[in-house]
């Protein structure tokens, strides 16, 4: 992916500006050292109502916490070999400057939720009375630092430095900044060069009960002739052979061993719940298991306002294996059995790597039925589609007003905007289903202009919007106290795309919670919010994400949404789960992503890379998932 800044450290001595230095100390273990300058301009102070912002002219990225000042941030990433250790990092500033401010700065905006119930949360400016009243500094350092493990561009695991570097420094109490022009940093580490020796190499592994496997050895069959080498994993064979706390970290060991001894890159789970009608999704905080083909990791970070989800699947968990010095990540590092603990406090809080080291998607089949739908979608996707066809080259954004107006115009439309001018250059056709098409006369997202826009074809297509696992809705251009016609997934069979299959993104709270059953869809109306329907009492047996995909004579392809509450900051749209929603378009356009899996995942690591990340950011990244075949070509 394009980053403001990325230095690829390999057995590289020199490279702008940065200097690495190696002395071996033994044949397999190297001692590297490296640094690095920088030089920030100086603030600009900007009026903002009663408050003023600062900016800097070199980045738009800032830190963001709910309440404390909006201070701007500047990102800068190393790529170490994988498995380095023993990391030392030092961060020096230089001459530090003053200056007194007139007005306070303006703190961090709320997070706002895309539920279609109204927000309760304050859409006004809340200023953290422990920060504002304080003389301490706000952040307390220069500079952040996140270590993980992951996928770079070329598809290597590496470890990877990101640096969030604070140039300017907040004292509410005194309103005073102090600011830094110039700094270095140095890193220290060993790199142990460890030859992999794999038993058969692969690119694609698939999980899935033995029940299923006679279907998808058509798949399997059709995926290595195509050149991406597959293989079958049963979980019957996974929970004989590998230990875990439980059966998801039963099949994580088995991925970590599959990508040490079959150097596989994606791994596609084959499995949802073992029926339409009632199952047990959740018999555990930490993983719903016994009444599903291939068990869920459900988190446990939680939002203690008046609209919170009590945890959400999170198929991410098994995309991230490795953590700092290429050690099992399980998600419990503080070893409490709380797998994924996040709440308001940071006490207690699990550290988690968060960055993919494989490209994960799921087909939640309940059924043979379904999974023969899916199958042959992605079949006749990757040997027939048209390429050159009209369809292929065309984008469809719908969307109207989520929150307010933003730039002047509705925001989920900017959304949609933003998205597509990063598809410009392999996109050549833009369709807008727009709330403000009520005065022009184009196409506005109710039913019979979004089925017919589907009916036409698309490669892709995004929805911004409001949701629940049944429903996808969006407000007009003018105001939120109403509602356009909603999409329900009852409707959806009027999609006849046909063979004209797209890749969509769905943003909507819980479109994508394929954990329903009629009867918990038609319960969900008497459990209140602290529950994982969500549905209002709606039947329904497969949420909207789900049902697009085993549309038999259309609907999509693959489809990434959010399994609980998809938000953003107030004033923001292009945050949180927005930003991840419009950054999977900016991986296949921008930086050329050739799979679904990995558009999806390094929208993640881009992610990553620009924002710290705290208690909001680690819900809208768990929540994200990706239901498709994660190696499905699609650029």
């Amino acid at each position: 992916m394009k980053k403001i800044f990325i230095i690829i450290v390999v057995g590289i001595f020199l490279i702008s500006g940065i200097k690495a230095v190696g002395s071996s100390e033994e044949e397999n273990n190297t001692k590297i050292n490296l640094t690095k300058s920088f030089t920030f301009s100086e603030p600009n102070i900007i009026q903002v109502g009663e408050y003023v912002k600062i900016q800097l002219s070199e980045t738009e990225f800032l830190i963001r916490d709910p309440g404390k000042p909006l201070l701007p941030m500047i990102t800068y990433s190393f790529d170490l070999p994988f498995g380095a250790k023993n990391i030392d990092i030092k961060f020096k500033p230089n001459v530090q400057y003053e200056c007194e401010l007139a007005q306070k700065i303006i703190p961090t905006s709320q997070v706002v939720t895309n539920t279609l119930q109204k927000d309760k949360k304050s859409t006004n400016l809340i200023e953290d009375y422990s920060v504002y009243s304080s003389t301490n500094r706000y952040p307390v350092n220069f500079y952040d630092v996140k270590i993980t493990c992951g996928l770079s561009l070329k598809k290597e695991r590496v470890t990877h430095i990101i640096f969030y570097i604070y140039p300017v420094q907040y004292s509410p109490a005194l309103n005073k900044i102090h600011y830094i022009k110039e700094a270095s940093v140095e890193i220290v580490y060993d790199s142990t060069i460890e030859q992999m020796n794999y038993q058969e190499e692969y690119d694609l592994v698939i999980i899935a009960p033995k029940k299923f496997s006679r279907i998808l050895n058509n798949l399997i069959t059709h995926k290595n002739q195509i050149g991406t080498r597959t293989f079958l994993k049963t979980t019957e064979d996974i929970y004989n052979q590998y230990n875990g706390v439980d059966k998801a970290e039963k099949i994580k060991y088995f991925i970590k061993d599959a990508i040490e001894t079959n150097n596989i890159t994606y791994v596609l789970l084959v499995g949802g719940l073992k029926s339409l009608f009632y199952a047990v999704d959740r018999e555990h905080p930490n993983y719903g298991s016994k009444n599903w083909h291939v068990p869920v990791r459900y988190t446990n970070i939680v939002n203690t306002g008046e609209v919170y989800d009590s945890g959400a699947i999170s198929d991410l968990y098994y995309a991230d294996i490795y953590k700092e010095g290429g050690e099992f990540d399980d998600w419990d590092s503080n070893d409490d059995g709380i797998i994924a603990k996040w709440s308001s406090s940071p006490t207690g809080r699990d550290i988690i790597d968060f960055n993919p080291d494989v490209y994960v998607g799921r087909l939640p089949c309940v059924n043979t039925n379904q999974l023969k739908i899916v199958v042959n979608k992605i079949i006749q996707y990757e040997t027939s589609t048209p390429t050159s066809d009209l369809w292929y080259n065309r984008i469809v954004g719908i969307s109207g007003r989520s929150f307010e107006l933003y730039n002047g115009q509705p925001d989920g439309e900017y959304l949609t905007d933003l998205a597509m001018s990063y598809v410009n250059d392999v996109i050549d056709e833009e369709i807008r289903v727009y709330a403000s098409n009520v005065e022009t006369g184009g196409p506005i997202p109710e039913l019979k202009d979004i089925a017919k826009t589907f009916s036409n074809g698309a490669r892709l297509i995004y929805f911004s919007g409001h949701g629940n696992p049944l429903v996808w809705v969006t407000h007009p251009a003018n105001t939120t106290d109403v509602w356009m016609q909603a999409i329900y997934t009852k409707d959806l069979w009027r999609f006849f795309n046909l063979k004209k299959l797209p890749v969509v993104v769905v943003g909507g709270c819980h479109d994508a919670q394929f954990n329903l059953t009629l009867y918990t869809s038609l319960k969900s109306k008497d459990l209140g919010n602290g529950h994982w329907y969500w549905t209002g009492g709606l039947p329904g047996i497969a949420c909207f994400c789900w049902k697009l995909m085993i549309i038999p004579w259309g609907g999509a392809v693959s489809v990434v949404g959010g399994t609980g509450l998809t938000t953003s900051y107030v004033g923001y749209p292009n945050t949180l789960n927005g930003k991840l929603a419009t950054d999977f378009f900016y991986e296949i356009g921008q930086d050329g992503a050739e799979t679904f899996g990995a558009a999806f995942h390094g929208s993640i690591q881009k992610f990553l890379e620009e924002n710290t990340i705290g208690l909001g950011e680690a819900h809208a990244i768990t929540i994200w998932n990706a239901l498709g075949d994660p190696s499905l070509k699609i650029n």
